[in-house]
C-alpha cells in the first residue's frame, strides 16, 4: 500500500517512456494514473468496475518506469499486488480465467500445444529449456540451439515434458498456481541432473532466478540465457564463426536488459562474428522500447500490444532493416506486424555463422 501510495503521489516523470500511454494517449494509462487509481481501490474510494479491473491489465512489465523512478518501484511488480486481489475477490475477466485453465490443462500458453522437442531423456551437464513460445511458434531457435549444443560437444539434454515456467500466471495474479507449476520445475529439473541450465526466453530465465526464489523455492543450479552460455562458448573456443557480410540492428528486450542486467553479452557475442556490422536502435540496452508482448499484454489488450510493437519495429527499422534479438517472444511480436520482416534470433545468427 505504501508504495503503491508514493508511485500515486509522483511528479509522473516516467510517463514520457511509458509505451503504454505512448499508445493510448490517456494520462490514466500512465504509471501514476493506473497507481492512483489502485490506490483509490485499495482505500475503498473505488470500487473494481470493470473498466478499472481492464486498467491494471494494461501495463507491459517492460520497467520502463522503473528506470525513471526515484524510489526505484516497478508499477508492474505493484500491479500483481492488485491483480492478487482481484483473484481474491473472484473479478478476474472470463478470457484470463480460461487462459489460466487451459494452462493448467495443457502446461503451454499455447493451449493443446508442444511440450517437447522429442528428444531422448538422458541425464546431463546441461539442460536446454526452451520456454513455450520457442518450442509452440519458434521452433527454428531451438533447433538452432540443438545443433549448436551438439555441434560444440556439450553433455545436454532436454525436458521429455516441458512446462511452462509459469511466469504468465504470477504475472496475472494467480499467485497459488504459479507455485505447483514451479514446484513441478523444479523437480523435473533436478531429476535430469544438470548443473547448468540455459534457456533463450528472458523471462524464463527471469522467473527462474528471481521469481521463484521469492515463493521460499530455490533451482541449485547455474541458470543463464543462451546469449551468455553461447558467449563463454565462443571464449573457451568450442563455437567458431566465418564472415558474414551482413547489417543487422540488435534489439534488446525488456526482461533481458532491465530485469536481468544483460546488455553486452549479445553485443558481444555478435562482435565475434567477423565482418558482421552491428547497428545501435536510438533506444538501447535499458532504454530499449517494449516489443508489445511483455506482461502478457497480447493476451489481456493484444491492440494495444500490436501498435507497441508497430512502434518498436518503426525505430528500430531508422537504424537496419534487419533485426537480431535474444527473446522468442519479441521475435514473435515484429513477425505479427509484417511477415516478410527479416527477425533473427542470436541462436540462429551463430548457428548460421558457424564453422563446421
Amino acid at each position: 500500500m505504501d508504495n503503491i501510495l508514493k508511485c500515486a503521489l509522483c511528479p509522473n516523470m516516467c510517463r514520457f517512456d511509458c509505451p503504454v500511454l505512448r499508445v493510448e494517449k490517456s494520462e490514466t494509462s500512465s504509471p501514476s494514473g493506473k497507481a492512483r487509481i489502485a490506490y483509490l481501490v485499495e482505500m475503498n474510494r473505488l470500487n473494481f468496475s470493470d473498466d478499472v479491473i481492464d486498467l491494471m491489465y494494461k501495463c507491459a512489465s517492460c520497467d520502463a518506469c522503473k528506470e525513471w523512478c526515484p524510489f526505484d518501484f516497478s508499477l508492474g511488480e505493484l500491479l500483481i499486488g492488485v491483480r492478487k486481489d482481484i483473484v481474491e475477490k473472484g473479478l478476474v475477466p472470463s478470457s484470463l480465467t480460461i487462459f489460466k485453465e487451459k494452462l493448467e490443462e495443457n502446461h503451454t500458453i499455447y493451449g493443446e500445444g508442444i511440450t517437447s522437442l522429442g528428444l531422448e531423456a538422458k541425464r546431463g551437464d546441461v539442460l536446454y529449456f526452451a520456454g513455450c513460445t520457442t518450442l509452440n511458434k519458434r521452433k527454428e531457435v531451438a533447433n538452432a540451439n540443438i545443433k549448436i549444443l551438439e555441434k560444440a560437444g556439450i553433455n545436454f539434454t532436454t525436458l521429455s515434458n516441458e512446462w511452462c515456467c509459469g511466469a504468465p500466471l504470477s504475472i496475472l495474479g494467480f499467485g497459488s498456481d504459479f507455485k505447483k507449476f514451479a514446484e513441478h520445475n523444479i523437480k523435473a529439473i533436478r531429476e535430469s541432473g544438470c548443473k547448468t541450465m540455459i534457456c533463450g526466453c528472458p523471462e524464463c530465465v527471469h522467473t527462474f532466478k528471481e521469481l521463484y526464489p521469492r515463493i521460499g523455492l530455490k533451482l541449485n543450479v547455474e541458470i543463464l540465457h543462451t546469449s551468455q552460455f553461447l558467449l563463454r562458448l565462443v571464449e573457451e573456443g568450442k563455437i567458431k564463426m566465418k564472415h558474414l557480410k551482413e547489417e543487422y540492428v540488435y534489439h534488446d528486450p525488456c526482461v533481458l536488459s532491465r530485469k536481468l542486467n544483460i546488455c553486452e553479452e549479445p553485443r558481444e557475442l555478435l562482435k565475434n562474428i567477423p565482418e558482421l556490422k552491428l547497428k545501435e536502435a536510438q533506444f538501447d540496452r535499458k532504454e530499449t522500447r517494449c516489443c508489445g508482448m511483455g506482461g502478457m499484454l497480447g493476451v489481456t489488450n493484444p491492440k494495444i500490444s500490436l501498435e507497441m510493437a508497430k512502434n518498436r519495429v518503426s525505430g528500430l527499422r531508422e537504424a537496419c532493416n534487419s533485426i537480431v534479438t535474444a527473446c522468442p517472444t519479441c521475435e514473435l511480436a515484429f513477425k505479427n506486424v509484417n511477415k516478410k520482416l527479416r527477425v533473427l534470433d542470436l541462436s540462429e545468427l551463430i548457428l548460421e555463422t558457424m564453422e563446421e
